[in-house]
C-alpha cells in the first residue's frame, strides 16, 4: 500500500548536512511514510553518502536545473497523498510529521499546515527562535506582507501542488514563496505555533540577501500582485507598503554591490509607492553618489 506521507527532499551539495537531516527524518515519532530524495546534479557524492547510511530512501538524481525543478520531481515522484517537504540543511522536530497529519485528518476540506522554526547555526547548535506571529486561514495578506510559511516543516495534500501547477522553473530563487502565495489563493492554511523544524543559517545560504535575490523577490511580488490574483484580496494599502520595503531593500543591496544607477531607480520606485523618511534617506544618499544633485529625486 501506498504511504500516507511522503517526506520530500530536494538536494545540492548538502552531503554533510543532509545526514543530520535524515537522522531527523527517520526519527518522526509517526511512522507511515516515505522518504524521496531528489539530487539536483551533486558534485560532492551525495549518492555515495546515502548509500553508506543505509537509511532506506528512494533516490533520484537529475542534471543540474535548479530548485524548482528538484521540488516538482519530487511531487512527480511522491506517492502519499500528503507531501512533507524538508531542506536538505534542515531537520525536522521529532513529533513534526505527527502533528501535522493529525491536523490534516481533523480537517473536512484539504489544508496547508505550517509551523515555526528554530533557529540553528551550522554547527546545528539552536541559535534562536522565529518570532514572526502565525496566521490560520485564507492567509494571502499576511503572507504577502512577509514570509512566514516555508517549505521545511509544511504539509500539503499531494493534489494541491498538482492542481497549482507546483513551482516555477523561470524563477532562480524565491520559488517556494512564489507557489505558497498562489497555493494561498485556494486553499486555507493551519498555522501550528510550536516549531515544526530547525532552520539552518550557513555560509552556503547567506547569498539570499543579495541584490539578484532581492530583484527577484520583488519581481516576483510584483508579478503576484498585478498578474496572478493578489490584488482581488490583498489591500493596495498593504501592497504598496510591501512593495515598497521590498523595493528598498532591493536598492539597498544594489547600492552595497556598487550598482548605483540600479540603486537610485529602486530607491525612486520605493519612495513613491510608499513614502518614508528611511527610504527618503538613502534617496538623498543614492542620488549623492549619482552626483545629480536634489533634482533627481522628481524624476
Amino acid at each position: 500500500m501506498d504511504p500516507t506521507v511522503s517526506i520530500c527532499i530536494p538536494t545540492y551539495n548538502r552531503k554533510d548536512y543532509l545526514k543530520e537531516t535524515l537522522k531527523s527524518v527517520f526519527t518522526q515519532t509517526y511512522r507511515d511514510y516515505e522518504v524521496v530524495i531528489v539530487d539536483d546534479g551533486s558534485t560532492d557524492d551525495t549518492e555515495g553518502a546515502i548509500e553508506k547510511s543505509a537509511y532506506n530512501v528512494r533516490y533520484h538524481r537529475q542534471e543540474n536545473q535548479g530548485e524548482a525543478a528538484s521540488r516538482n520531481k519530487l511531487i512527480e515522484l511522491a506517492q502519499g497523498r500528503l507531501i512533507a517537504f524538508v531542506d536538505s540543511d534542515d531537520m525536522l522536530m521529532p513529533d513534526a510529521i505527527e502533528r501535522m497529519v493529525r491536523v490534516m485528518d481533523a480537517e473536512s476540506e484539504d489544508v496547508i499546515v505550517y509551523g515555526s522554526y528554530l533557529r540553528i547555526d551550522q554547527d546545528g547548535s539552536i541559535c534562536g527562535r522565529c518570532k514572526r506571529e502565525l496566521h490560520s486561514g485564507y492567509i494571502t495578506k499576511y503572507l504577502f506582507e512577509d514570509i512566514i510559511v516555508h517549505p521545511s516543516g509544511s504539509m500539503y495534500p499531494r493534489k494541491a501542488l498538482q492542481e497549482i501547477g507546483g513551482f516555477d522553473t523561470s524563477l532562480k530563487a524565491c520559488t517556494d514563496y512564489d507557489l505558497e502565495l498562489r497555493a494561498s489563493l485556494k486553499y486555507r492554511c493551519v498555522a501550528l505555533q510550536e516549531p515544526t523544524f530547525k532552520h539552518r543559517r550557513h555560509p552556503g545560504n547567506v547569498s539570499n540577501h543579495s541584490f539578484a535575490n532581492r530583484k527577484i523577490e520583488l519581481n516576483a511580488l510584483e508579478d503576484f500582485y498585478y498578474n496572478k490574483g493578489g490584488k482581488e484580496v490583498i489591500p493596495r494599502y498593504l501592497a504598496v507598503r510591501r512593495l515598497g520595503k521590498e523595493g528598498y531593500r532591493a536598492g539597498r543591496c544594489a547600492m552595497e554591490e556598487g550598482l548605483q544607477e540600479t540603486a537610485h531607480q529602486l530607491l525612486s520606485q520605493s519612495f513613491r509607492r510608499h513614502p518614508n523618511l528611511k527610504s527618503l534617506f538613502w534617496l538623498i544618499i543614492s542620488v549623492v553618489r549619482q552626483k545629480n544633485w536634489f533634482g533627481c529625486i522628481l524624476m
